[in-house]
C-alpha cells in the first residue's frame, strides 16, 4: 500500500522520537534512546520501534510513506560545542569588527536579569570566526542600493587566498546594504567559488535579506559555520533511508514553521526546528478544535519551551536570539529554560536547593534510569513522589530503580537538612515555581491574560507537571495529549511545506498603492519561481503576506498579516489602522509615536505547499464512565494534602471519547504520565484529547 504513512522525526533530545500519522489520521509512536555521534542509528532505531508497533519492517514503513521529514539538534550541537568548521569572512572594508562590537550590547543580550545585574563579572560571547579570518575588501552600496564604490575584485581574489591558506573550509561574504543591492555579494561569491569550487561558499543576502548589519552578519556567519556539516548529515541519512526503501524527497523542519526539501534547506533554520514542530502541531490541533489562542508549554528531558499562538497564528520573532548571537532571521517565538525531566537538582555554595538549568542529558539521564547516572533529577524526584509508575514508563519498556533514585534524593536531602520524601517534594515545587514564572513572563510579555487562552502540556512531562503550573496561572482550560511525548514528532510529520520570501524596502507613509501591489507582485512571482523550482507545480502554493512597519523615531519594528490582493488607497488606510492597534496590544495605550509618522520597513512573503495530510481520526462518544480504564490505586504525595493520598489510576488506552474522570488522579500513557489535582476534572474529547477544566 503506497503513500500511507507520513513520518516525523525529532532526533538529538534523550530520545529520537516518530511519530508516522497514517491517511485516516490514526498515531503511532516510536521511540528510541538517542545515540550520540551516530545520531541516524539512533532514527533507524526508532522507524523500527515504529514499524513494530504497526505491524510491518522498518523497510515496508519507508516504502509506503508518502513523506518523512525530520528535525535535528545537530546544528545546535554543533554551535554549542564549537564544532563547526574552520569558516572565513569577506566584508566591506571597515566593517571588519562588526561581529566583535556586537551593537554594543553583547555583555548582557541574552542574559537573565539576574546574570545583568552582575554584569561586570560577564563576558561578550565569543564570535564564531576569529579577527585574523575576518577580511575587508574596498566596496560600499549606498541605503539606496547604489554603488558608491565599486567592487575590488582583486582585493576578494586576495582575500579569499588568504582564508583558503588559513584552511577555511567554509566562507561568508557580508557586504553593507547588500539587501538593496546585492551584485557586489554575488560577484564575490562568483570569484571565491572559481578560487575553490569545494568551499562552502554563503551570501547575506540570502540568508537574512533584513536591515540591521549586525544581525545579518552573525545570521550568514552561523549558517556558513554550520553548513557543512547540515549538508553532510542530511546527505548521510538521505543515503541510509533510500537503502531501506524510502524514495521521496526527504524534508527537514525549519525554525519559521514549515518544513522544506533537504537540498533547499537553509542550515540556520534547522536551529531549534525540533520544539518549533511542537507549536505546528498545537496551531493544526487548535484549529481542529477551534480554540484560537493558545499558549503552548513544552517539557522535555533537558528544557521547558513556552510560544503563543494568537488567533491560530504563532507569534514570531523577526530578530532572536541564537545563544546570545542575535540574528535577523524570522522565527516562531519560543522561550526555553533549563527545566526538563533530566533536569539536575543541586545544593549551592549558600546551601539553597537548586533545580536546573544543567541536564543530565541522553546519557547517564536521570539516576533511575540505571545507565551509570548520579545526581538526581527532575524525573526521580517524581519517581520519589509515586507520580510515575516504575513497571509503566515508555510503556514497560524501561524499568525504573526506585531505590536508586531514593538514594540520590536522600544524599541531596543530608545537605539541605531535609528527609528525602520532603527533599522530592521541594524539588518539584521549585520546578513548577520556574515553569510558572516563564509562563507568565512569555503571556504578559506578548500583552495577553492567561485567563484568555487555553494551555497545551506536552512533550514528556508536560502532562505530569501542567495541571500545576496551569492552576497557578489561572488558564481557563487545559490540554493533554496521549501522544504528547512526541508532539514535536507529529508537528513535523503534519507541518506544510514553506518558504520565506523577504525584501526590505524604506517607505514613509502615505505610499501609492500602486508601490506596494508592485513590489509584493515581485516577491511573489519569485517565490512561486522557486517553489517550481525545488519541484512544486505553482497551483499547489498559497502565498501569504505581511508587512513589517513601525513608528518614525522609534526601534521595534513589528510585523502584521496582510490580505493577498490588489491594495486601494483606502485597503492601505486599513491595514496602518490595524498595525496602530496591533503596536498598542503590544507596548500599551500611547506607545506610538503616531505624529513622527509609519515607515514600512519589510515585505515578506510566505510560499505555503499545504499537507496532504487529512484530518486526525474521531471517534465516537461513549458514556461519562471511565471505570474500564481503571487499573487501581497508587500512592501519590499531593501538595494540597500535604502527604500520600491514594489516587485512582487510568489506562489512557482503554479510555474513551466521553469518559470523565475527577481529580485527583493519573492517567498512565504509554510516553507520558498525567497528573490531576483535587478540583480538576477531565474529559476525553472526539480525538481521544485529555481536557482538563477547574471545577467552579
Amino acid at each position: 500500500m503506497k503513500d500511507n504513512y507520513s513520518i516525523g522525526v525529532d532526533t538529538g533530545g534523550t530520545y529520537t522520537d516518530v511519530c508516522v500519522i497514517d491517511k485516516v489520521g490514526r498515531v503511532t509512536i516510536g521511540k528510541a534512546p538517542t545515540t550520540p555521534g551516530r545520531l541516524d542509528d539512533g532514527v533507524m532505531d526508532a522507524l523500527e520501534n515504529a514499524g513494530e508497533i504497526l505491524g510491518i519492517t522498518k523497510r515496508q514503513l519507508l516504502e509506503d510513506a508518502l513523506s518523512f521529514c525530520q528535525g535535528t539538534t545537530i546544528g545546535t550541537n554543533a554551535l554549542i560545542n564549537r564544532r563547526g568548521v574552520k569558516t572565513g569572512m569577506i566584508t566591506t572594508k571597515g566593517f571588519e569588527d562588526t561581529i566583535y562590537i556586537q551593537r554594543a550590547i553583547g555583555r548582557v543580550d541574552g542574559l537573565h536579569p539576574d546574570e545583568v545585574r552582575h554584569q561586570a563579572a560577564v563576558k561578550k560571547p565569543e564570535p564564531f570566526i576569529h579577527k585574523r579570518l575576518i577580511k575587508g575588501v574596498a566596496e560600499r552600496m549606498d541605503s539606496f542600493g547604489n554603488v558608491v564604490t565599486p567592487l575590488n575584485k582583486e582585493e576578494v581574489k586576495q582575500a579569499a587566498t588568504e582564508l583558503l591558506h588559513e584552511g577555511c573550509q567554509a566562507i561568508a561574504i557580508a557586504f553593507l546594504w547588500s539587501i538593496q543591492n546585492p551584485a557586489h555579494e554575488e560577484e564575490a561569491a562568483r570569484i571565491v567559488s572559481e578560487l575553490a569550487p569545494d568551499v562552502f561558499v554563503n551570501v547575506s543576502h540570502k540568508v537574512a535579506p533584513l536591515i540591521r548589519e549586525y544581525g545579518r552578519f552573525n545570521s550568514v556567519v552561523i549558517d556558513t559555520y554550520i553548513g557543512p556539516i547540515m549538508v553532510q548529515w542530511y546527505k548521510r541519512l538521505n543515503e541510509r533511508l533510500r537503502d531501506e526503501g524510502f524514495t521521496r524527497e526527504m524534508l527537514t523542519a525549519q525554525v519559521w514553521g514549515g518544513v522544506m526539501p533537504y537540498r533547499a534547506m537553509m542550515p540556520i533554520g534547522t536551529i531549534n526546528s525540533g520544539p518549533v514542530g511542537g507549536v505546528l502541531a498545537s496551531r493544526w490541533i487548535a484549529e481542529l478544535l477551534k480554540r484560537p489562542n493558545v499558549v503552548t508549554t513544552d517539557v522535555g528531558g533537558t528544557s521547558f519551551d513556552v510560544s503563543v499562538i494568537a488567533n491560530y497564528e504563532p507569534i514570531r520573532a523577526r530578530e532572536t536570539l541564537i545563544m546570545r548571537y542575535r540574528v535577523n532571521i524570522p522565527t516562531v517565538q519560543i522561550t526555553s529554560i533549563g527545566a526538563g525531566g533530566g533536569t539536575i537538582a543541586w545544593v549551592d555554595e549558600s546551601g539553597h536547593l537548586k533545580v536546573g538549568p544543567t541536564s543530565a542529558g541522553a546519557f547517564p539521564g536521570p539516576v533511575c534510569y540505571g545507565r551509570g547516572g548520579t545526581e538526581p533529577t527532575v524525573t526521580d524526584a517524581d519517581l520519589m513522589l509515586g507520580i510515575l509508575n516504575p513497571d509503566y514508563y515508555l510503556g514497560g519498556r524501561i524499568k525504573l530503580d526506585v531505590n536508586a533514585a531514593s538514594r540520590a534524593i536522600e544524599e541531596l536531602g543530608k545537605k539541605i537538612g531535609l528527609g528525602k520524601i520532603e527533599t522530592a517534594k521541594a524539588v518539584f515545587d521549585l520546578q513548577n515555581a520556574h515553569m510558572a514564572d516563564l509562563l507568565r513572563l512569555v503571556v504578559t510579555r506578548n500583552g495577553y491574560d492567561p485567563r484568555d487562552f487555553t494551555l497545551f502540556c506536552y512533550g514528556g512531562g508536560g502532562p505530569t507537571h501542567g495541571a500545576i503550573y496551569g492552576r497557578e496561572l489561572g488558564f481557563k482550560e487545559m490540554y493533554m495529549f496521549g501522544n504528547s511525548a512526541v508532539w514535536s514528532a507529529f508537528g513535523i510529520a503534519s507541518a506544510d511545506i514553506t518558504r520565506i520570501f523577504q525584501r526590505h524596502r524604506y517607505l514613509r507613509v502615505p505610499v501609492q498603492a500602486t508601490v506596494i501591489n508592485e513590489t509584493f507582485s515581485e516577491i511573489e512571482e519569485e517565490a512561486l519561481q522557486e517553489m517550481e523550482r525545488i519541484g512544486f507545480d505553482r497551483k499547489e502554493i498559497v502565498l501569504r503576506r505581511e508587512l513589517g512597519m513601525k513608528f518614525g523615531r522609534q526601534v521595534n519594528m513589528e510585523t502584521i498579516p496582510v490580505p493577498g490582493k490588489t491594495y486601494t488607497d483606502q485597503d492601505l488606510e486599513e491595514i496602518y489602522k490595524s498595525f496602530l492597534e496591533y503596536y498598542q496590544s503590544l507596548y500599551g495605550e500611547g506607545a506610538a509615536f503616531i505624529e513622527a509618522g509609519l515607515e514600512i520597513m519589510t515585505f515578506i512573503v510566505r510560499a505555503i505547499r499545504p499537507s496532504v495530510l487529512s484530518a486526525m481520526g474521531k471517534g465516537d462518544l461513549a458514556g461519562q464512565s471511565s471505570a474500564p480504564a481503571l487499573k487501581g490505586k497508587r500512592e501519590v504525595f499531593l501538595a494540597e494534602a500535604g502527604r500520600f493520598v491514594p489516587v485512582d489510576v487510568y489506562e489512557f488506552d482503554r479510555l474513551r471519547p466521553g469518559n470523565v474522570i475527577a481529580g485527583p488522579a493519573v492517567i498512565e500513557a504509554t510516553t507520558t504520565t498525567m497528573l490531576m489535582l483535587s478540583g480538576q476534572v477531565a474529559t476525553i474529547d472526539e480525538y481521544k484529547n485529555v481536557r482538563i477544566e477547574e471545577c467552579q
